[in-house]
């Protein structure tokens, strides 16, 4: 559903590869022989304190912090990681940076993008799902630990490349691990969590209010709340959405943990986040209305699914917010379909919604 824009960071489409996918194939052996050397050489001038972490000569260990806060525990294969990233290429290009979740950083180095969202990652930790290096490094690190790893490409992004890292190339990663959550189900309640946490934010402060979501029956869904900003009477039915009609939708969607605007058709919102679009702060939109085909059957519906309980039993003119887990959202796994803005697992998010009208 979310809309690509021609403004995103190409710095982010890395990030893609690092969790949703392992690496290409590996390079020929004289390929593999150049970059050993290349390595070799790297570590011998710039790094001579590094420790080798395979013994090819691979991948190398360059720094270690430890955190001081007495966590010792360490993922274990299908758990879920929250860590900060930072990848450079070789030392002789230090200046060349193919990611960063740091927006300070991205400042400092004058690759920051509007429409980039900088913020920690939430992946799910399996070596069958992320990156070989990646994966390395965060299996030896404890919560607060902070890693700096040197790479061949092969544990990395192979002969594919990837955005801004050639084909073949060897990087340097800076990780650093922030969170630990044991598997899906601590996942999705550390989601609900969040969306309690801002309920309850926003509830102290706000009128009207969010309210506990409920399907076609009136049962209450876990996880999501809407807020029923201007609306129709709610007794009124004859021109609330019907399954299988297409509605004409406004929309502005945010990630809930940061409020960073994750994609818009509302150009005054695009315009106050400081995107790059063709908008003034006066127009109203800058594209066409987001189709949407409404379903009451709320848990079967293929398309996000908070816009059908959001929409439930309301009329057209109507203007709503709903927050939401996963669960009603991208699913578990998350999406990169838009790379510079990507969903990661168990992502809780907010959506202003205007339901516009029935085509």
């Amino acid at each position: 559903m979310a809309c690509l824009r021609k403004y995103f960071a190409p710095l982010a489409l890395a990030m893609a590869v690092l969790t949703f996918s392992r690496c290409a194939k590996e390079p020929s052996v004289s390929e593999q022989e150049n970059e050993l050397q290349l390595i070799k050489s790297t570590v011998n001038v710039h790094f001579p304190n590094a420790e080798s972490i395979k013994d090819d000569g691979s991948m190398w260990l360059i720094a270690h912090r430890q955190n001081t806060s007495g966590h010792s525990a360490k993922p274990q294969e299908e758990s879920y990681v929250e860590f900060g990233y930072h990848g450079e290429l070789l030392p002789v290009l230090r200046s060349v940076v193919y990611q960063t979740t740091d927006s300070l950083k991205a400042h400092l180095l004058g690759t920051f993008a509007a429409t980039t969202h900088y913020a920690p990652m939430f992946s799910y930790y399996h070596k069958d799902y992320m990156q070989a290096a990646l994966h390395t490094a965060l299996g030896g690190m404890s919560v607060g630990d902070s890693l700096t790893v040197l790479s061949a490409s092969w544990h990395a992004f192979g002969s594919a490349g990837a955005t801004g890292v050639p084909a073949n190339t060897p990087v340097i990663f800076t990780v650093k691990l922030n969170e630990i959550v044991a598997n899906a189900d601590s996942a999705l309640a550390r989601e609900r969590r969040m969306v309690e946490k801002y309920v309850s934010d926003y509830n102290s402060n706000n009128s009207p209010q969010l309210v506990q979501a409920v399907d076609s029956t009136g049962t209450p869904l876990p996880g999501i709340y809407v807020c029923y900003i201007d609306t129709v009477q709610r007794n009124d039915t004859v021109l609330c959405a019907k399954t299988g009609e297409t509605l004409n939708l406004k929309y502005s969607g945010y990630y809930l943990r940061d409020g960073f605007l994750l994609d818009s058709n509302i150009g005054k919102d695009a315009y106050k986040a400081g995107w790059s679009v063709d908008t003034t702060s006066t127009t109203s939109t800058y594209q066409t209305y987001y189709s949407h085909t409404f379903s009451k059957a709320l848990l079967s519906s293929a398309s996000i699914k908070a816009f059908d309980v959001a929409l439930l039993n309301i009329a057209e003119g109507s203007k709503v917010e709903v927050v939401f887990t996963s669960e009603y959202g991208y699913g578990a796994a998350g999406t990169t379909t838009n790379a510079s803005r990507p969903i990661y697992p168990y992502t809780p998010l907010r959506f202003y919604i205007s339901f516009e009208s029935i085509q």
